[in-house]
This record gives structure tokens, C-alpha cells and sequence, in this order.
């Protein structure tokens, strides 16, 4: 019998095992998928430039990933994440043009960002109005509307009708004005798990899903018919796969929402948007959304733009088969020529993945504070990690501070 049995090689699994496993814990990490990482997942094109699959950005104040980073000897990039307005391009109704052309969107993106750090994230009357009923209140036009909305689908995977104002200012007040979206990891950002994985050794077992738990009991059914007892059990899956595993599951966490969506990444033989003066930014009214080059702070001729297929429409259209086609095309629209020179296309599907079931979670009206009593206790021998079980929520920083919380609550 192991001492701890955690389930998912994620960061927060991983982080919650090296801890323990430092503390001379025996723990063995259990892994459906046949590599580790979770949602945070590199790919490398043939000529070494890096696409994010999953998780892409590393905020200034994220402590843990920088910490982290350090102690592997992973260097980071440094960007500028702050978009030029004369470079970026707002496609609406078929039309895209610089987004300093719009003359209202800048001051009215600064009302709303303003408005979003002026929530009180301990108002409980916040808690039941959403993100759609804050936008109303600011009265803009409607250009700016569809800036806001997009922008709020980046950040939450969902739409502003189903995101709750509470959670919002939780997200908003861990995030530090000048230092969003400030670092990646040379090479990929799946070298910070492959790197606490290599320290792990045989303790992480790959291509081992679980099929049932029992909390109780300190039990574990793996897919294969073998069962595994221990005297903690971390669960550091996201909900919705552990919905399928513990039929117990709390009421409270089962109904949490999730963001729904993915990416997809199409790497050009030459960085044609810059020809046009442009930094590969759009911000569209279609399906596909939103669009950046995720090779800015990367070394070569060529370059990648990743397409973030936020909420229910860029889910939609992360299911269909032709949607990296359709996306070189409207690439092609907005930048002329780029179809030409368009190469390999990677699509990322979080929410029909069976391990994920999701992107992150995305707490709607009155789920926040019903689930909060039931993430950070344990439930009989069962405990939770995972970026839902920390306050950084939706951040490679929440799943590693989470691993390493409940790690020093099993040892107290």
C-alpha cells in the first residue's frame, strides 16, 4: 500500500507528489494520458519554433511557475503584452481594420478594465449578477461591445452572460496590472511538468486511467481491473473527469462550470502580417474569434498564429473537420497571401478531450462560494488539486499552488 495515490501528472499532481515524495512520502501518480502535462502541452514544429497547445502565458507576479522555472533551469521568454492598437485588427461584419480606427474601443477598454478592478470579490450581491450585466452598465457602442466580448471569452471560455461578477474580481484581483501575459518557457511550457516528472522517476505510471474511487476507503480502480489502497488519495483531475470516476461528488462542484473551447496553431513560411504592419492580433465577430502570433517572442523567418476557439461558437468550430482549412482562408482575408504560405496546422480540442472534459473552470451565478467548502477539504481520505482548487484559477500558478497545499495538509 503507497501512502498517497494521486491521479493526473497535470502540474498540480505533479507538484503535490514531489512534495510528498520529499518529505519521504511513498506516492505513486496515476496518468490516463500517455505523456504529462494535462492541459499544459507544447508542440514543436519541425524547424524548433513552439506552439501552446494548453496553457500559454506566465504572469509577472505568477511566483510558483517563475520559482519553478528556476529551479529546473528553464529559461523564459520576455514580451510586451500590452497590443498596439495601430497594429491590431478588429474584423467585423467582413471588414477588418486597426482598432485605433474605432475611435471609442481604447477609452472604452479602459473603462472596462477599470470596471472589472473596481469589483469587490467579497460583495455576496456580486455573486449573482454576471459579466453581461456589468457590460450593460457601461453603456458602450457597439464595436466596443464586440472588443469587451471577446475579450472576455479569451479570459473565461465562456460568454459574458455566464460568467458570475464574483468570480471575475477573484480572477481580476491576482492579476497585476503591467505584468499579464509576460513570459512563456523556451521550448514549451510542458518542459516545467517534464521537468518535475524526470525527478519522479517510475512513480509516474503513463497510460494508467482510473475507473472508480472510493473516498471512504482510500481506494482506487484502475481501467485495467487492478485496485490500489493508500492512505491519502489526491484527485488532481479536473471535475468533470472526476464526475465520472466518484460518483459522490459533491452537488456544489459537479455543477461548476467549465470554459469550453481550444486552439488552433498554423505556422507561415514568413510573418506576412507584419508585412502589413500588422502584429498578427485580430479580434473577429466569427466563430473563430480571436487570433495572435504565438511565436512574438521566437527566433526565425517563420511564424505561428494561434487561433483561441473561445466558448460555445469556437467550440463548435473546434468539431468540425475543415476548420483548419477555413481558418487559413480567413487568415488569408485579413492578411492577402497567406494561404500560400500557410504549413502545418495543429488543433487542440479541451473540451472533447475525455481527460479534460473542459478548458478551466468558470464559475456562473451562485457557484463560486457554494463550491469553495467542498475544494479545499478532504472528503474522507480524498483530497482535491487542480487550478479549480486554488485561487489563481485558470493558471499553471492555481495548479501548482494547489499541489503544493494540499501536499502540506496530508503531512500535518
Amino acid at each position: 500500500m503507497a501512502d498517497v495515490i494521486v491521479i493526473g501528472a497535470g502540474l498540480a499532481g505533479l507538484r503535490c507528489a514531489t512534495d510528498l515524495v520529499a518529505a519521504g512520502a511513498d506516492v505513486v501518480v496515476l496518468e490516463a494520458r500517455a505523456r504529462v502535462g494535462g492541459r499544459v502541452w507544447s508542440h514543436t514544429f519541425s524547424d524548433g519554433q513552439v506552439a501552446e497547445r494548453g496553457a500559454e502565458f506566465i504572469d509577472g507576479n505568477h511566483r510558483e511557475v517563475l520559482a519553478l522555472a528556476a529551479h529546473l533551469g528553464l529559461p523564459l521568454t520576455t514580451r510586451d503584452a500590452e497590443p498596439d492598437p495601430r497594429a491590431t485588427l478588429v474584423d467585423a461584419g467582413g471588414r477588418a481594420v486597426p482598432m485605433h480606427l474605432h475611435a471609442s474601443v481604447a477609452a472604452d477598454l479602459g473603462r472596462w478594465e477599470a470596471a472589472i478592478r473596481g469589483l469587490d470579490a467579497d460583495d455576496p450581491a456580486l455573486e449573482v449578477r454576471t459579466l453581461a450585466d456589468l457590460v450593460h452598465d457601461l453603456s458602450v457602442p457597439v464595436m466596443s461591445r464586440l472588443v469587451i466580448g471577446r475579450e472576455i471569452r479569451t479570459e473565461f471560455m465562456l460568454p459574458p452572460d455566464e460568467v458570475s461578477q464574483r468570480f471575475a474580481a477573484q480572477v481580476a484581483g491576482h492579476q497585476a496590472p503591467g505584468e499579464r501575459e509576460r513570459h512563456r518557457v523556451v521550448g514549451g511550457n510542458d518542459r516545467l511538468a517534464r521537468g518535475l516528472a524526470e525527478g519522479l522517476g517510475d512513480r509516474v505510471r503513463l497510460a494508467t486511467p482510473v475507473a472508480a474511487l472510493d473516498a471512504a476507503a482510500g481506494e482506487v480502480e484502475l481501467a485495467g481491473g487492478e485496485r490500489l489502497q493508500a492512505q491519502a488519495v489526491v484527485a488532481a483531475v479536473p471535475l468533470p473527469v472526476l464526475s465520472r470516476l466518484w460518483p459522490a461528488l459533491p452537488m456544489a462542484l459537479g455543477t461548476l462550470a467549465y470554459g469550453v473551447g481550444g486552439k488552433i496553431s498554423v505556422q507561415f513560411a514568413r510573418r506576412l502580417w507584419r508585412d502589413y504592419g500588422r502584429n498578427g492580433t485580430v479580434v473577429s465577430d466569427r466563430q473563430w474569434g480571436h487570433l495572435w502570433e504565438t511565436t512574438d517572442d521566437q527566433p526565425g523567418d517563420r511564424g505561428v498564429l494561434t487561433n483561441l476557439l473561445a466558448s460555445h461558437d469556437g467550440a463548435a468550430f473546434a468539431t468540425l473537420p475543415a476548420s483548419p482549412d477555413v481558418l487559413v482562408k480567413e487568415i488569408d482575408r485579413l492578411f492577402p497571401g497567406a494561404q500560400g504560405l500557410a504549413g502545418e496546422r495543429v488543433v487542440t480540442d479541451w473540451t472533447d478531450d475525455p481527460w479534460s472534459l473542459g478548458c478551466y473552470v468558470c464559475a456562473g451565478p451562485g457557484q463560486w462560494t457554494a463550491a469553495q467548502p467542498f475544494l479545499h477539504r478532504p472528503h474522507g481520505r480524498l483530497w482535491l488539486a487542480g487550478e479549480h482548487a486554488d485561487a489563481f484559477t485558470g493558471f499553471m500558478e492555481g495548479a501548482l499552488r494547489s499541489g503544493a497545499r494540499v501536499a502540506a495538509a496530508i503531512r500535518q
